[in-house]
């Protein structure tokens, strides 16, 4: 018999959380139940938990606190945050963080349920999805940004175009102490000293420049490789002392924020790229982090495509589309991904705009290729779900379309059947 997955509810609302762990349990589910950001941060270092659904206003606090609080932990946990209406915007900012996705309340019981099953699912281990790979890429890449989330020194993301290097570069600001001070970015072609260190105005002030932005904050420099050359000489004691004088003026300045770049480069090319000083990149990669293609990084594939649908929901809360399909998720699985993060979210911005159905299909995600019906493919999940409906379809016309008694016939709880009811379309006789 198979593990019951394990979930954290954190929820104030007595009746919701009463709601709550009756219907998981009913679905094979162990959830556990904590009321305040005291109870679930105990918890969470009691024990280990396979999902955790969080509600956003708490009485000691908010579930982002306890995200703060946790978030090494929460890296490697599938987290759902329950929000009102006036909570979404923290709700995707969390998710740009690392949380799986959020549900408006009131939230159907069956969606959560769905999200939970997809999260805590075992995975076939044919699957080239599986976590087997996850200590050679996925694994590496989570643990060693959790390791750099509040160190000074400077980090350069390398990997190839659409990696997401300026997400996780982003990331990596909001995960740290220094969340609140200004991210600003620049590319490097268009970087110059004027624009980075200020100048000395007519009447003797200095007009600033991006270091005084960025103060204690995040300076993200986008594609070092593109800094000009005489550019590229006057960066290299600001990037190794982290020290600076505006132009045209005899006093130092110290900056005190960190600096985060990013250079395109195949990970397996480690040549330094033409007209890049090696002196200045090794200034800027003190740690230097290799960022794989999402090839390398099948683990993921999907828990990336759900967060890209939630922020693309979230962007557009009037569209249809609303999660992934059994088949959309093989098709994530089994996609190569030549134009890596950049081609996926593409993809999933392109279904949820066009989609006509709450589910994303396929062809949604990739309709250059010809559908199933037109290649005369009826895949194994196909077949079961027909199968499926005919036998409750059969189940229900033998026990006169009583719901207990069908329920019984077929093994399952009523919450159930009638969750598949409702998913095939099926009427009560």
């Amino acid at each position: 018999m198979s593990r019951r997955p394990v979930i954290l509810i954190v929820e104030d609302d007595d009746i919701l959380a009463a709601s709550l762990l009756t219907r998981l349990s009913l679905e094979g589910m162990s959830p556990v139940r904590a009321a305040t950001c005291a109870e679930a941060l105990a918890a969470l270092k009691a024990s280990s938990f396979d999902a955790v659904v969080s509600d956003i206003r708490l009485p000691d606090g908010s579930g982002e606190d306890v995200f703060w609080s946790e978030r090494a932990r929460f890296a490697m946990t599938p987290t759902i945050f329950a929000t009102a209406y006036g909570e979404v915007e923290q709700a995707v900012r969390l998710i740009k963080l690392g949380a799986i996705d959020y549900l408006p309340k009131p939230y159907d019981l069956g969606a959560l349920v769905d999200l939970l099953r997809r999260v805590t699912g075992p995975r076939d281990p044919r699957s080239p999805g599986r976590a087997d790979d996850a200590p050679t890429a996925a694994g590496r890449l989570s643990d060693t940004l959790n390791r750099l989330v509040d160190v000074r020194e400077n980090i350069l993301l390398v990997g190839p175009s659409g990696s997401g290097r300026r997400t996780l570069a982003r990331d990596l600001h909001l995960r740290s102490a220094r969340r609140d001070a200004p991210l600003i970015e620049i590319d490097g072609a268009s970087l110059d000293d004027r624009l980075l260190f200020g100048v000395v105005g007519p009447g003797g002030s200095v007009d600033p420049g991006i270091l005084d932005e960025v103060g204690e904050g995040t300076l993200l420099i986008a594609e070092v490789g593109d800094i000009a050359p005489e550019v590229q000489a006057r960066l290299l004691r600001f990037a190794e002392e982290h020290r600076y004088r505006p132009v045209g003026a005899t006093a130092e300045r110290a900056f005190d924020g960190r600096i985060i770049a990013t250079l395109t480069r195949p990970t397996t090319e480690p040549t330094i790229p033409a007209g890049l000083r090696p002196d200045l990149l090794h200034r800027l990669g003190v740690i230097e982090v290799q960022v794989p293609p999402l090839t390398d990084r099948r683990s993921e594939l999907v828990a990336i495509a759900e967060r890209l649908l939630a922020a693309e929901r979230a962007a557009n809360p009037g569209a249809i589309a609303a999660r992934l399909s059994s088949e959309a998720i093989e098709a994530i699985s089994l996609h190569d991904w030549p134009g890596n993060i950049r081609e996926m979210r593409n993809r999933i911005v392109r279904a949820v705009l066009l989609g006509r159905a709450e589910a994303i299909d396929a062809g949604d995600l990739f309709p250059e290729r010809p559908s199933r019906e037109e290649a005369g493919d009826l895949t194994l999940d196909a077949a079961r779900r027909d199968v499926e409906r005919q036998v409750i379809e059969t189940a229900l016309a033998e026990n006169g379309g009583r719901i207990v008694a069908t329920a019984k016939t077929l093994g399952v709880s009523r919450v159930t059947l009638w969750s598949k009811m409702k998913r095939f379309g099926i009427a009560r006789p």
